[in-house]
C-alpha cells in the first residue's frame, strides 16, 4: 500500500465504508499515484484520488465516479463527506448525477 502521508483516502476512511481497490477497468484518465476504489453495495460506483482527468484531487477531497448517460462521469467529494454518508445518501447523489 502506498505510504499514508502521499493517500488522499486515509485507511480508516477505507476500513469504515469497505472500499476495495477496483481492478475494473474504467474509461478515465488516473493519476500515476491515486488509487481507484469500488463503492460497496452499489455496482459501477468508484471512488477515486484523481478526477476523470488524470489530476490528483486536492487534499481531503476525492472523486466519485458512476456511469451517467453518455458515459462515466462523477463529482468532487470532500473525504469528510464520503466517510458520514450512508449507502443510501451515495445512492441519492449518482441517481441525482446521472443526466451527463
Amino acid at each position: 500500500m502506498t505510504k499514508t502521508q502521499d493517500c488522499i483516502i486515509d485507511d480508516e476512511t477505507i476500513s469504515k465504508i469497505g472500499l476495495r481497490l477496483s481492478d475494473e477497468p474504467i474509461n478515465a484518465q488516473i493519476a500515476i499515484d491515486a488509487r481507484v476504489f469500488e463503492y460497496p453495495h452499489l455496482d459501477y460506483v468508484f471512488v477515486m484520488e484523481s478526477d476523470l482527468y488524470g489530476n490528483r484531487m486536492p487534499k481531503d477531497s476525492c472523486f466519485l465516479a458512476f456511469n451517467g448517460t453518455h458515459g462515466l462521469i462523477g463529482k468532487h467529494l470532500r473525504v469528510e463527506t464520503l466517510r458520514n454518508s450512508s449507502v443510501d445518501e451515495i445512492k441519492l447523489m449518482v441517481e441525482s448525477n446521472t443526466e451527463g
